[in-house]
């Protein structure tokens, strides 16, 4: 890897301040000299190839530093479920979700490559150019085909298209012919001169940068279209726009070597097809962005981007834990997830845990009618099958009736010998008089290097069919965050309101997503979470979970 690096770097004249090989890293690791050389005033760009990560934490805090002063790029291998065997096998390291660290890297502000070929791209264009000025930019080609491919491309990276202004439209209509495009993207045609090049560009580029931050310039070889003089035009319309980004594609052979030379040699990057041209035009942006929102002033009050902390009883929930622990138990029983849930104000239905018959009065009084009563034994999971489930109650007698009754099927259907802690009585929620109600699934599970990760999607029955989810670290988790991530999905768009519908209770939703993220946070023996379904009713009605499960190491 390390000689395939250099190798490249001498034909792109590309030199390293520090070239280092971190072995298996028995004693320091790729964090110990990220934090070295972030302050390196000679180096401009760190690139890094990992296998794994040793310390996610310790990743997270140096990296999140060192990218606010300088780019990082990484290409991380070990994503296939072969290639991490592979990956754990070289490093000794659990090489953890792909997923986990994608999310990561982009909070960090890492720039991800995914191929080999990125990251020399990525290298490449970041130690060329300056962050663009603005986020919006024109493709300008001397051929359809191409044009239509960076178009494409554009849309498939969410990069936004310049739209000009009238005054640059009648411009280029007084420069192009008559069948030339001057919407963007602007098609010079394939008999395009040099000159033509140049002067479609000035037009564009006395935009101002808000409105066109750059260029992506399309070059293909035709009889009329010398490559090498377009390179010497472009470079000549850099330099007189230095501040606008310009990337080049010159699409062929041999005949475009000598042109990219040039381009390159006067520090406009050069690409032989437009996909990876536009692939690390997105990352420039992605970049930019997180260096301005790092760049905010921290006294700035914005309480959506604050970290905020509910007050709990954190002591009862671990002697919650600690009793399953003792119990030899992973999975809390229902009783003893609501509790938890409860001192949280996560959104969840009352219940109590009936040791005796005796107790039934008392807890329905407590509880309220109408109830589920439902067997509460860690070595049943499917109730219903063996009778231990008993709904629509609505009276102390039923409730009697129906403990008694749940005990006695157990008993005779059940698992032999399966340990029973009583019958939960819990609240049913009545749904039938909600305007509106979208079932919404909220879990957790932990990354083995970035620890608690949330989900949030689509949720119910369908929700491992659907897969409309969304995944974030549970660290430093924010509302804004949690907005982030919920509306990365398609149900967001529902919960929103579609046709009429009034919006849902969105932002309970968001407390209670926050909520999660610092139960996982504060207590590490958490392993796995489901919330499934959350009952999201329109603005006004509520939010309920119908069903919690809480696992522990």
């Amino acid at each position: 890897m390390m000689t395939a690096v250099l190798d490249w770097a001498d034909t792109q004249k590309i030199g390293f301040s520090h070239f280092i090989s971190l072995g298996n890293k028995c004693d320091v690791d790729e964090v110990d000299f990220v934090e070295e050389i972030a302050d390196d005033p000679d180096t401009s760009i760190l690139i890094l190839y990992l296998e794994s990560v040793s310390d996610g934490k310790k990743f997270f805090d140096v990296v999140s530093k060192a990218t606010k002063k300088k780019p990082v790029v990484i290409l991380k291998s070990g994503i296939s479920p072969a290639g991490k065997e592979a990956a754990s096998s070289h490093t000794g390291a659990l090489a953890g979700d792909d997923i986990a660290f994608d999310i990561a890297f982009e909070r960090c502000g890492v720039i991800r490559a995914k191929t080999m070929k990125e990251l020399f791209d990525l290298s490449n264009l970041f130690d060329k150019v300056k962050l663009p000025l603005g986020e919006k930019f024109a493709i300008l080609t001397n051929a359809g085909g191409p044009g239509i491919i960076a178009t494409d491309t554009f849309e498939q990276f969410n990069i936004e298209f310049a739209k000009f202004t009238d005054e640059t439209t009648e411009k280029l209509r007084a420069t192009l012919p008559a069948e030339a495009s001057v919407k963007n993207p602007v098609d010079i045609v394939g008999d395009a001169r040099p000159k033509r090049f140049g002067e479609a560009l000035s037009a564009i580029f006395q935009e101002s940068s808000d409105i066109c931050a750059g260029a992506l310039v399309l070059v293909t070889p035709q009889s009329t279209t010398d490559p090498t003089a377009v390179a010497d035009t472009l470079v000549a319309i850099h330099k007189q726009y230095p501040d606008r980004l310009m990337l080049t594609t010159f699409i062929g052979g041999e005949t475009m070597q000598v042109p990219r030379r040039i381009v390159e040699s006067h520090g406009i990057p050069a690409y032989s097809f437009p996909e990876p041209a536009i692939r690390s035009l997105r990352a420039l942006i992605d970049y930019k962005r997180y260096i301005r929102e790092s760049e905010q002033d921290p006294n700035h009050e914005n309480v959506n981007n604050k970290v905020i902390r509910f007050e709990v009883d954190d002591k009862r929930i671990d002697e919650i834990i600690e009793k399953a622990k003792a119990e030899n138990r992973r999975m809390l029983l229902p009783y003893e997830t609501s509790e938890i849930c409860s001192m949280y104000g996560l959104p969840v239905p009352a219940s109590r845990l009936a040791e005796t018959k005796e107790s039934v009065s008392r807890i329905c009084e407590e509880v309220g009618f109408p109830i589920i009563m439902k067997i509460a034994s860690p070595e049943i999971q499917h109730k219903t099958d063996c009778g231990g489930v008993r709904p629509n109650i609505n009276s102390v007698e039923e409730a009697e009736e129906a403990f008694t009754e749940i005990l006695n099927n157990v008993a005779e259907k059940g698992p032999k010998g399966a340990k029973i802690a009583g019958v939960e009585i819990q609240k049913m929620v009545d749904s039938s008089k909600a305007s509106k109600k979208t079932e919404i699934i909220v879990g957790m599970s932990k990354d083995p290097q970035w620890g608690p990760m949330l989900m949030v999607g689509a949720g119910g029955i369908y929700a491992n069919y659907m897969k409309d989810v969304s995944f974030e670290l549970a660290r430093e988790y924010t509302k804004d965050l949690a907005l982030k991530q919920l509306s990365a999905t398609k149900v967001y768009q529902i919960l929103e309101g579609v046709r009429g519908e009034k919006p849902s209770e969105i932002n309970i939703l968001l407390e209670t997503m926050m909520k999660v993220a610092q139960l996982v946070r504060d207590h590490n023996n958490i392993d796995e979470m489901d919330m499934n379904p959350i009952w999201v009713f329109a603005e006004g009605e509520g939010v309920v979970a119908l069903d919690v499960k809480i696992m522990v190491s």
